[in-house]
């Protein structure tokens, strides 16, 4: 048998996803998995070919509905596959030089080795931390609750093949014994699932093994919207907010898109918003949209009202609250308040458009069925900067 990490382009041109786990599978012996059934006629046949899903290796080359693929798309599939396994068994082998053979969890400057990949740990100082208390750059671990094992998550660089920045996050700790496993292969399924998008992040390793799960995706850059709008002054100046402005549609539309399948980030943090370039802003990784939502599920420091309490699911707008007080925050200084009392925007930073402070009172509402879609909340908010109308809030104005 033949276990091999198996990609295919998403679309022409586009990046490489790993959609499973290929198993050649010989059916001409009687005693084997495939036996009893008519036996292919060549040993190319579909029949040789299993596919694995990655996140709990069920067979996806049989089934109902979506799971069925054509045998022209199976075939090609093996084609790619055992290309690559070609390729990679001329491949010199890897230097161990460097690599974490220490035991305990890996750490800056240590090489992790995620689907045949290397990626070194990046040591970054931690100033941040994001929704869920883990640093927004730095690399850090932490025990499991009741010490199952160890996680770790951070910025690391790819030396191998997928060269450049990435999001690593890793679990230590055996099957049904930690839930952030389970989070991370479900996000790995929810990646390879969703359409290709330039605002989301993409898959670029998975592996699993009986103690431990790592899970990477690219980013293609580790400078966050924090960085960007506070690295010259406390407050952005109307340029910095136009550049702003110009990186909040694709943004908005990766957050769409995920609230078009009925999902939700719902751990949006000023660092898991990537800035890589001026104009440019994308999401760092999924945060919970692979994890259903719960009332009560989060209390930080960006969280909306029924993440902390309610009744109600957090759901879409969820995301349009974080987002806001993301944003809020950035350009005033200062975090908005809570319980509807909020300093209009543009009392607290003059080059902010007084078109600008109703869109944040709807953004911020209490009520999730007040607030705006994302899309139209960004989209307003871009042409309010873009256009100001010259007017401006009174010194003590607040709603």
């Amino acid at each position: 048998m033949c276990q091999r990490s198996l990609v295919i382009e998403a679309t022409p041109g586009g990046a490489d996803y790993h959609i499973a786990e290929a198993a050649h599978i010989v059916a001409e012996k009687p005693g084997g998995p495939r036996g009893a059934v008519d036996r292919p006629a060549d040993i190319d046949g579909i029949d040789n070919l299993v596919l694995l899903c990655p996140s709990d290796h069920r067979m996806i080359d049989k089934g109902d509905g979506r799971r069925v693929w054509s045998r022209r798309k199976l075939l090609q599939l093996k084609r790619d596959h055992e290309s690559w396994t070609a390729v990679l068994a001329s491949r010199p082998s890897t230097p161990a030089a460097g690599r974490h053979t220490r035991s305990g969890p890996p750490g800056p400057g240590d090489v992790i080795v995620v689907d045949g990949e290397p990626y070194r740990l990046c040591a970054e100082r931690a100033v941040h931390r994001d929704v869920a208390d883990h640093t927004e750059g730095a690399y850090e671990t932490a025990v499991h609750s009741g010490g199952s094992g160890t996680w770790c998550q951070g910025h690391v660089y790819g030396e191998g093949a997928t060269e450049g920045h990435a999001w690593l996050r890793r679990s230590d700790a055996p099957p049904g014994t930690d839930g952030l496993r389970a989070a991370l292969a479900d996000e790995a399924a929810l990646l390879l699932e969703l359409p290709p998008h330039s605002g989301l992040p993409s898959l670029l390793g998975l592996e699993m093994t009986p103690q431990t799960i790592s899970l990477v995706t690219a980013m293609p850059s580790p400078v966050t919207l924090r960085d960007r709008l506070t690295r010259t002054r406390p407050l952005p100046s109307h340029d910095e907010l136009t550049l702003l402005a110009g990186a909040l549609p694709r943004l908005g539309d990766a957050l769409g898109a995920l609230h078009d399948r009925g999902l939700s980030h719902r751990a949006l943090s000023p660092g898991t918003i990537l800035m890589p370039e001026p104009g440019t802003a994308l999401l760092r990784d999924l945060g919970l949209a692979a994890t259903a939502p719960r009332a009560g599920e989060k209390d930080d420091l960006h969280h909306a009202p029924e993440q902390a309490a309610g009744a109600t699911p957090p759901g879409p707008p969820a995301d349009v609250h974080r987002l806001a007080r993301i944003l809020y925050e950035l350009i005033t200084g200062r975090p908005a308040g809570r319980r509807g009392r909020h300093v209009a925007p543009s009392v607290l930073n003059p080059a902010v458009p007084a078109r600008c402070d109703g869109m944040f009172l709807r953004a911020l509402d209490a009520d999730p069925a007040r607030r705006p879609p994302v899309r139209a909340f960004v989209s307003s908010l871009r042409t309010a900067i873009e256009t100001p109308d010259g007017r401006r809030s009174s010194p003590d104005r607040r709603y």
